[in-house]
This record gives C-alpha cells, structure tokens and sequence, in this order.
C-alpha cells in the first residue's frame, strides 16, 4: 500500500494551501527551520520546478494550479523530512528497509521520467512512508514488532516533535501538526482582484488560476 502511494502522483490530492506576502523574522532565503537546521528557498524552489513538471503530465487538459500550491506542499514535506531525520539520529536508527524498497519501485516505474522529476516525487510524496520507516525502526529499538512497533515509533515521534523549535515560513500556508503536513491559515496579505482571490481559494478555480502568469501557475 505504501510503495503505491509513493508512485501515485495523486495530484487531486494536492495540498491547498494559501498564504503569500512579506514575512518578518526569517532570515533571507531561508524557508523553515527546524532546531539548528533550515531548509533554503532555493532548495524548496529546485523541488517545486521539477514537482510541478512531473504533474503536468498527469493535469487533464486545461488543468492549472497556482504555483504556491505546489511550493506550500514541497516547503512542508523537505521540514518534515528534516525533523525526522533529526529524530532518526537522536534515536540511533535508520529507515526501515520498506522506505529503501518502495524507493526502489518507484524508481522502476516512474523510469520514464527524467531523474529529477523522480526524485522531487521521492522528495515529496515519499515523506510520509519515510517517516512511517523511522517510526517502526524506533518501536522495534524499544522491542515491539508489526503493527505495535510502528504505533509506539509513531508516539515516540509526537512526543519528541511537541519539544523541538519548527518553524516554516508563512507565507507556505502549511504546519507540521500530529507528524504529519497540514495546510494552515499563516497568510500575511489578502488578494483583492477577482482572479486573484478564486485562483487562492481552498478550492481554486482552475479558470482564474490559469489567467495567472507563467511563473506563478503549474499546467
């Protein structure tokens, strides 16, 4: 089940987020930080660009999503990505060989497109089992197997997340909350312009996001 959704690219699922404008207290070019490590904007940037071309191709003719969508999505799961590798390293484990092997698939599967598009969708959809890996090597540490150890990993991990410092710039309209992404009320501006507030809505309207710029829109 995990190894599917690592190759779905479900993009109807993708996370609306909402949120843009000027941000105080971070520092520039930096996109989350977690504890003493940050995540850069360039580095949220690169993965959106690829992100974005790997679901053009699954978009239905006419499909548009504003670009920010895609970038809420991407600064969220690099954060989470890092937080739990910092849990990892406190823990002494690594990833349990499920994550290796449904990277493996999906590299096999998803062979046809370019190896940065491949890996912006490890990068981004593959968060979840990877930390799903972690937790289960944590709770086999502590002596649980199955299910049992992926449930105690999974306590250990919530408990560890309620005491670390992680913060994601606003403007990404999404927070880590119960270890996992969600997409959160932070926006700093409001869209005055009809094209501006349906193209930003929960659920946007495709037409308006379309008469986006280029460079703000993906499809």
């Amino acid at each position: 089940m995990t190894r599917t959704r690592l190759i779905a690219l479900a993009s109807a699922s993708i996370f609306l987020l909402t949120g843009c404008g000027t941000v105080p207290g971070f520092n520039p070019g930096v996109a989350a930080r977690v504890g003493d490590d940050t995540v850069t904007m360039n580095r949220v940037d690169d993965v959106t660009a690829a992100y974005c071309r790997a679901a053009e191709a699954q978009l239905q003719e006419g499909q548009v999503l504003p670009q920010h969508y895609l970038r809420g999505q991407v600064a969220g799961a690099l954060a989470l990505r890092v937080a739990v590798d910092q849990f990892a390293a406190e823990q002494g484990v690594s990833a349990a060989d499920d994550y290796d092997q449904a990277v493996a698939q999906a590299r096999e599967q998803l062979g046809s497109l370019p190896d940065d598009q491949v890996q912006a969708l490890i990068d981004v959809q593959g968060v979840p089992i990877y930390v799903q890996a972690v937790e289960k090597s944590v709770g086999e540490q502590q002596g649980d197997s199955g299910n049992a150890a992926t449930k105690a990993g999974e306590q250990a991990f919530l408990t560890w997340l309620d005491e670390q410092d992680i913060d994601l710039d606003p403007r990404f309209g999404v927070s880590i909350e119960k270890g996992v992404t969600a997409p959160a009320d932070t926006s700093l501006s409001y869209g005055l312009s009809d094209t501006s507030t349906k193209a930003n809505a929960d659920q946007p309207d495709t037409d308006y996001a379309a008469a986006l710029p280029d460079t703000q829109r993906c499809g």
